[in-house]
């Protein structure tokens, strides 16, 4: 007969199930980052950073795992993201909003060898603090020019050794590192988001926002010019509309020769010059008995003229589109 002898479960991690479950049912998002190769030191700067806006909290796998099995999540879903070490981030903001905070949130460390910068890299000139010796080779190698002075080398001229993006040379990050440099940036990379019932990967979570900018300008651009053909009725849209209708008709009446009170001085100017017009080009051959002089515009109205095209030409302007797009989104 053999005896079954159940483990006891530790009650640290009885209690951590209970608080993760608790953090799951209480935020709308969570997030899984990948803590590999993050200083641990760095984790509490982000930590007081989003203190009023999510919790960061490292713990087991396993333990997210049963928790949120016990919150009601179907973790088969998540499975794949909880390998390796983890930071998970509760939160009840939008995953977007926190993702796009965590890029803007730049921490930085000294350089390894093989990092590449992520900034510019630059030795500034003066004392280094170190003493003279091989390290001479090292900074001549690298055309960083110097002095010995006081026994110790002194940089002469701020030398950059690396662009961002390049390889910043193994032979300088001691260097760095003793003049407090760090040219290379660390964030949480996240893995996943889970909110609402949805999952969100780490790619779907990165927008350009300045590309996102310009398509949705793009896209008001389009809604307005789109209102204002088809007269949507809207009283921001309909003022633009009723405008370039009014001129439409305006022009409409100065071609038909329909006279109204409004319309009256178009239309008989435009007869005026059409006349002009139709004399100064049969004057030669025909004798009117009189003497066809052609009227000149004045320069006020060539430049309304002008001015008319333009706006004809550009169709709504920037203060009617502004003054538009409330109305078109309902704010």
């Amino acid at each position: 007969m053999s005896l079954t002898v159940q483990k006891k479960i530790p009650q640290w991690k009885i209690n951590e199930v209970k608080e993760l479950k608790e953090k799951i049912l209480n935020n709308k998002t969570i997030l899984i980052a990948s803590l590999e190769g993050f200083p641990a030191d760095k984790l509490h700067d982000i930590r007081k950073k989003f203190r009023d806006i999510a919790e960061i909290r490292v713990t087991k796998n396993t333990l997210f795992k049963i928790a949120a099995k016990e919150a009601g999540i179907d973790v088969s879903k998540l499975e794949k993201y909880l390998t390796g070490s983890n930071a998970f981030i509760f939160s009840n903001k939008n995953p977007f909003e926190i993702s796009i905070m965590l890029s803007k949130f730049k921490l930085k460390r000294y350089a390894l060898p093989g990092d590449k910068a992520d900034e510019e890299v630059v030795i500034p000139a003066g004392d280094t603090g170190i003493p003279a010796g091989p390290m001479i080779s090292v900074f001549g190698k690298l055309k960083i020019p110097t002095r010995v002075q006081d026994g110790k080398i002194s940089v002469t001229k701020d030398t950059v050794v690396a662009e961002p993006g390049q390889e910043i040379p193994a032979e300088i990050t001691p260097v760095l590192q003793k003049l407090g440099i760090m040219p290379v940036y660390v964030k949480l990379n996240l893995k996943v988001s889970y909110h609402d019932n949805l999952i969100i990967t780490a790619d779907q979570l990165e927008i350009n926002l300045s590309e996102y900018s310009a398509n949705i300008a793009e896209a008001y651009k389009n809604s307005l010019a789109l209102g204002v053909e088809i007269a949507y009725p809207e009283p921001e849209i309909l003022k633009i509309t009723l405008g370039k209708a009014y001129r439409n008709a305006i022009a409409l009446s100065r071609e038909s020769g329909y006279i109204t009170p409004e319309t009256a001085e178009t239309v008989f100017s435009n007869a005026l010059a059409k006349a002009y017009a139709l004399a100064g080009a049969i004057s030669n051959k025909v004798d009117l008995g009189i003497q066809v002089q052609k009227p000149e515009s004045k320069p006020e109205q060539k430049e309304k003229k002008e001015e008319k095209k333009e706006e004809e030409k550009k169709g709504p302007s920037e203060e009617d589109m502004g003054s538009g797009i409330a109305s078109l989104f309902g704010s």
